[in-house]
């Protein structure tokens, strides 16, 4: 039986092995490799190349030998048989020509990588090699099949196929592919990465970067979009630069459904999928794939433009480049104080980083564009301070008290016409059943709408026990006449209290839809907080993924709606929100259908005309707290903390802490609290937080004690001024005899309390 990895290889030493101990079981051969016969260990040759140099006799001065590569010149390249692989393979049982089965690579070898066609028959192989222990250096070995132009013989050789219109990789995974995307990657191993987690059909393209134009790309024709991601180098992005116009330009492929990643800071440089991702990042490269940015189209040299500038230090080959990065920076503007690029015409706000990848084929005399352009003397083009979303101003470069500033904000669509609103009016008044909370309504939004930019210090927050009422009927007219890019139309409160809230950004009006929070307690008060302050702080601070924060003018309004009556927790004097009820009324489709028709029209432009011009009636009341509402006191009572329903509900029954038992200390208990030994006693109360709970309670529930009519408050002062931690609670029934306990505790003074209760707060009753 011939040994695996020993066939045809000289025999040169025996030598001691390293894994059982034998002194000679090992045998040693010319390309480095050793395999014990005792414990039947195989090694490479890394690992035995310290016995090599000591055992293996010398060959003009060098330890290995190198075998000879064929390479007839009479030999054409073909495609093999379908599962056809090169002699360079070691099969378990198998030949060449035959369908391949698991395999094990030749030694020295870590990977292999077939290339097929459609039908899935062998193409090409790529073989990948090590060429140090620390696997930093590797080589590449191809091998293709090639046919003997003189007797027809054919043969697998270490040379690669024609240099053009190779197969790409993975092209019968292609050809099986149910999805409209692809992503197309920088090498096998990444492709294999990709593959494996099954998201979308993946390809690329074999002998590196510079190879990219000399594969068939014809296969990508049946996807409708084209994912193309690079290696987080120049090299990278330069390659899929070319291959993008190369699919634009000779393949017909539009430069709509070609789209670019871009990677965010903190990825290492020469980053790929088949790498782990750093630590810092919480996203990954599927993530970015999924997130691909629109290709960046690349426009003519525009040479009357370049004229107008320096061409001393721009080469002759980079002229071209230069025209392009002239072009293009009219709709840019540098934002200093984030270092970024805002691209007006897009709308898009790009790091550096992010900005240099899009562009990387536009590299001048070795420099990324984005220092290429700042570099330039004198500026070619616009920079800013900061930018904002300001209706009142003109869109663009404005200076604002000296200071520039780029305005972002665009208006809406619709242009106001004036017309009937009726339509309008009586859908208000049936989504309230009310005409006074209607024409509230009504003047709210009117007063956001004349004057956007502003903040007002409370919002409607509207309670619907039902869907299908209207509210996406309102909230449509006002995406119209707002604008979308004005407009969140739809946010929940996960977005709201995101870490990452750079939605807030151009929004001038807000509606937060399916309001509720938790039905834990202490989280939904917890978050309840966390929106009081989006709702009237006047800045923002920004935070978005792999990007600096910032401090943003928070000029957003709201409506926050809900179909739960408990769906976030309130003060009863709570001055953010002016709580409504909706109907619980659903209506008929032939209700909607004529306001739907209505809005559809030129609804929108009417009712945007209506608001510029009406009237409101107090406009202070929107600096000032929300309006009290019965709603409102209502959804105040069912915030309340679970231990006041608890304590409220067993003081009326008597029963629990509030039991009587026929003694008169006891009785008195019923009326005169201490916090601390009511919290003590109540078993349900262990939970963290209870006590400042209980206290509150007594807080609230007790009356005024002035025994000695100095001190008006709720926590009991004893005659000598001693204020123990004691609260009188009111009787549940005056006229009856417990009304005594309240006179009897009145006209005592500190030497009777103190029976009952020490100085030091503990109450000494016996429960």
């Amino acid at each position: 039986m011939i040994n695996r990895g020993t066939a045809n290889k000289k025999f040169t030493a025996h030598v001691p092995c390293k894994e059982c101990g034998s002194n000679d079981n090992v045998a040693l051969y010319e390309d480095g490799h050793g395999y014990c016969f005792g414990c039947k260990k195989y090694f490479t040759k890394f690992e035995m190349e310290d016995l090599h140099k000591k055992y293996a006799p010398k060959t003009n001065g060098k330890s290995f030998t190198k075998k000879k590569q064929i390479n007839e010149n009479n030999y054409t390249y073909t495609k093999g048989k379908k599962h056809e692989v090169p002699w360079s393979l070691e099969f378990d049982g198998t030949t060449a020509g035959q369908k391949r089965k698991e395999y094990k690579l030749k030694k020295g070898y870590d990977a292999h990588y077939i290339y097929t066609d459609k039908e899935g028959n062998t193409a090409f192989v790529i073989e990948r090699q090590y060429t140090d222990e620390s696997k930093q250096e590797k080589k590449f070995i191809s091998h293709s099949k090639w046919k003997n132009k003189i007797d027809g013989s054919t043969r697998w050789q270490s040379k690669h196929m024609a240099s053009t219109g190779r197969t790409i990789y993975n092209l019968e995974g292609l050809s099986k592919a149910r999805e409209s995307t692809v992503v197309v990657v920088e090498g096998e191993k990444a492709a294999d990465a990709y593959i494996k987690q099954r998201l979308l059909p993946c390809t690329t393209w074999s002998n590196g970067a510079g190879s990219v134009l000399k594969n068939d790309w014809k296969p990508l024709l049946d996807f409708q979009t084209i994912v193309l991601f690079p290696d987080n180098d120049d090299e990278g992005f330069t390659a899929m630069h070319k291959l993008a116009e190369h699919l634009v330009n000779d393949i017909n492929i539009a430069r709509s459904n070609i789209r670019l990643v871009t990677y965010p800071d903190g990825f290492p440089e020469k980053w790929d999928l088949a790498d782990p991702v750093p630590e810092n990042i919480d996203t990954d490269g599927h993530r970015l794939a999924f997130g691909a940015q629109p290709y960046t189209e690349v426009i003519p040299n525009y040479e009357d433009v370049w004229e107008k500038f320096k061409t001393t230090d721009v080469s002759e080959k980079d002229k071209n480049k230069a025209d392009r990065l002239l072009e293009l920076s009219q709709d840019i503007i540098y934002i200093s104080e984030l270092d970024e690029m805002l691209d007006m015409q897009k709308d898009i706000l790009s790091p550096l980083k992010s900005f240099d990848n899009n562009y990387a084929y536009l590299k001048v005399d070795k420099k990324k564009p984005s220092t290429w352009l700042l570099e330039q003397e004198p500026e070619i083009f616009k920079r800013a301070n900061s930018f904002e979303y300001n209706p009142k101003r003109p869109r663009g470069l404005n200076d604002v008290a000296g200071v520039p500033i780029a305005n972002r904000y665009r208006g809406p669509s619709i242009i106001a016409k004036s017309g009937d609103v009726t339509m309008w009016k009586d859908t208000l008044v049936d989504l309230f059943d009310d005409e006074k909370a209607a024409h509230a309504a009504e003047q709210y939004f009117a007063y956001c709408f004349q004057n956007q930019g502003e903040k007002t210090m409370w919002c409607p927050l509207w309670i619907s026990p039902k869907k299908g009422i209207g509210k996406n009927w309102i909230t449509n007219l006002l995406g119209k006449i707002y604008g979308l890019r004005n407009f969140r139309p739809n946010l929940k409160y996960k977005h709201v209290i995101s870490k990452f809230n750079s939605w807030i950004i151009g929004a001038q009006f807000a509606v937060i839809n399916e309001v509720f929070l938790s039905k834990n307690f202490n989280k939904k008060q917890e978050l309840s907080e966390e929106i009081k302050d989006l709702i009237t702080e006047p800045f923002a601070h920004i935070e978005e993924k792999f990007r600096r924060g910032f401090d943003y003018p928070n000029t957003c309004n709201f409506i926050l709606i809900s179909n739960h009556e408990d769906c976030m927790n309130v003060a009863d004097d709570e001055r953010r929100y002016y709580v409504k009820k909706l109907t619980d009324r659903v209506r008929r489709r032939d209700y909607w259908k004529p306001r739907w028709e209505w809005s559809d029209g030129d609804g929108a432009r009417f009712l945007m005309q209506h608001l510029k011009e009406l009237k409101i009636d107090d406009p202070d009341l929107y600096k000032e707290r929300a309006p009290i509402t019965d709603d409102m006191m209502e959804l105040a009572r069912m915030s309340e903390h679970p231990i006041f329903k608890w304590l409220d509900e067993h003081r009326a029954a008597e029963t629990g802490p509030f039991k009587r038992n026929g003694s008169s200390d006891y009785r008195v208990f019923n009326y005169m609290v201490v916090a601390t030994d009511l919290h003590r006693v109540c078993h349900a109360f262990k939970q963290e937080g209870a006590l400042e709970v209980v206290i509150d309670w007594c807080k609230k529930r007790s009356t005024s004690w002035d025994p000695i009519k100095l001190v008006s408050t709720k926590q009991i002062v004893c005659n000598d001024g001693t204020r123990p931690r004691a609260y009188l609670l009111p009787p549940l029934e005056p006229e009856t005899a417990n009304e005594y306990w309240l006179k009897e505790l009145r006209s005592k003074g500190p030497s009777d309390l103190g029976k009952i209760f020490d100085m030091k707060g503990s109450y000494k009753e016996k429960y």
